[in-house]
């Protein structure tokens, strides 16, 4: 049985799944977790015609668009907004103050950090992570994710370093490690990634 927390809103024809938490209280509101207050937190908004698959949860002030589809075991942290027509991909984690766009295709088992930013019709392989600390703890800094450019492609198995801009209509190639930004257009691939081609005009679909 689902279970849905607070102010929550979930839109018509959308489907909810087993086991499938929506609403989850963040971390502004842990003590609303703590104190069993559980019908104040601020509650997810989840569009029209989404299917949100089993063992899915969603914290609590997530706002998703229409047509939205998730896999089994995903989860989403506080403050994310998600577009509409989106695919999001079984074991897939993101976390807080995320903004993902619309026509999105997230595969499986993709890790996206704190303040990553997606733009739309963007494509994320299987297994993909994205960074946000380059001091990995070592330091008191502000989390800075990647700003991924629409239309952009992310082979399975890439690491994105943190803060890097990832042109629009770029590729990067299976098993990339980018620690550098990736010009609009750009194809690069290996470790650490460098540039190998660009999009021919003829793929763009910018």
């Amino acid at each position: 049985m689902a279970r849905v927390y607070g102010e929550s809103k979930i839109g018509k024809n959308t489907f909810v799944g087993e086991d499938v938490i929506i609403g989850h209280p963040g971390k502004a509101e842990k003590n609303l977790l703590f104190e069993g207050r559980l019908n104040d937190v601020k509650g997810a908004v989840i569009g029209d015609d989404c299917l949100i698959r089993d063992s899915t949860i969603i914290y609590s002030q997530v706002v998703i668009g229409d047509k939205v589809r998730t896999g089994h075991f995903v989860l989403i942290r506080e403050n994310t907004d998600i577009g509409h027509n989106t695919l999001i991909g079984s074991g897939t984690i993101i976390d807080d103050n995320c903004r993902i766009g619309s026509n999105v295709s997230i595969q499986s088992g993709v890790y996206i950090p704190t303040n990553t930013v997606i733009e739309d019709d963007v494509f994320i392989g299987p297994r993909v992570c994205f960074t946000n600390d380059k001091f990995m703890g070592r330091r008191d800094i502000e989390m800075k994710g990647a700003h991924v450019g629409k239309a952009a492609r992310i082979g399975a198995n890439s690491t994105i370093l943190p803060g890097l801009k990832i042109g629009h209509d770029s590729v990067i190639g299976a098993g990339a490690v980018v620690t550098q930004d990736v010009g609009e257009y750009d194809i690069v691939a290996g470790v650490p990634a460098k540039k190998i081609g660009t999009v021919s005009e003829e793929e763009r679909k910018i």
